[in-house]
């Protein structure tokens, strides 16, 4: 059951992401010499069933035996796609090009990719309840509940951060944002602070920099949020309007990247309380984006 969830709750943000989803180093520090400027690289559209588009809105690239995608990162001149093929392997696409990793699993689970991470020569893939280090499988300690995050895992100099939400019982049934990380042959969990009197909140993104620090994205209760190194800022929503679904945050944040000392948080608000509009924040600060 909280399998399902997860994978509705991943292939759900895909399909919201559907044309929004802009190709930004996942971690600068990590990145070749000779790489190309921020300035002169090439913006990629991806959907939520494989489709890249170019600037224009024309497809340029439909992945093979693609089912749905997760993530994409770049790497020097290349680009990486995390999701699930109906080759009923566990791989990534790079280029274009479906790879599939050979390696011997224990437990006969049905896998799913969540999210995807490179470091040198090395590739990190989220499958749950694993990350997959080229052929070594390290397991998610205590992630009966968990359910993955979209852009939910970052590498910066081999250290490995995977996000996402618990479901948890206490003090109320809720979700509540977390972060993994590897610890002596397993990755292990660590709740990321809400403020007080608030019982829910999501992890949707994270980017990991400089090894040790790393930025998480999401809601905190009904407002978007950033957590720095675990301290969380609530960010400031342009317009200020609250939607009419309680249930619903008012503004999320999806994909984070810093770049040049500038954090930059990728999601949506709402302009009016049944419509929604993208929204950039660059160092907290709301640039509203599409209309």
């Amino acid at each position: 059951m909280i399998k399902n969830i997860a994978m509705k709750k991943l292939f759900t943000t895909c399909l919201l992401v559907l044309c929004a989803t802009i190709v930004l180093p996942s971690c600068q520090h990590d990145e070749p010499e000779g790489i190309k400027p921020v300035e002169e690289r090439s913006i990629l559209l991806l959907s939520g069933i494989g489709e890249i588009y170019d600037v224009d809105g024309k497809v340029t690239t439909t992945l093979p035996s693609c089912q749905a995608v997760s993530q994409i990162i770049v790497d020097g001149n290349d680009y990486f796609v995390s999701g699930s093929s109906s080759k009923d392997r566990v791989g990534y696409w790079k280029n274009g090009k479906w790879n599939t990793l050979h390696i011997d699993f224990i437990d006969d689970v049905e896998h799913w990719t969540a999210g995807i991470g490179k470091w040198d020569y090395y590739i990190f893939l989220l499958d749950y309840p694993n990350v997959l280090k080229n052929s070594g499988i390290f397991r998610l300690k205590d992630s009966e509940n968990f359910i993955a995050a979209n852009h939910g895992i970052s590498v910066s100099e081999g250290k490995c951060y995977v996000v996402g939400s618990d479901l948890v019982e206490e003090p109320v049934e809720a979700r509540v944002p977390v972060v993994y990380h590897e610890h002596k042959g397993e990755y292990v969990s660590q709740r990321l602070i809400l403020p007080k009197g608030v019982t829910h909140g999501d992890a949707w993104s994270v980017y990991a920099y400089d090894r040790d620090h790393v930025i998480v994205g999401g809601n905190a209760g009904r407002e978007p949020a950033i957590w720095v190194d675990n301290v969380l800022h609530i960010l400031h929503r342009g317009f200020g309007v609250d939607n009419a679904f309680e249930d619903i945050p008012n503004g999320i944040v999806t994909a984070i990247v810093r770049i040049d000392g500038h954090t930059f948080a990728a999601g949506h608000e709402y302009y009016e309380p049944e419509k929604k509009i993208a929204t950039v924040w660059r160092d907290g600060v709301p640039e509203q984006v599409l209309r």
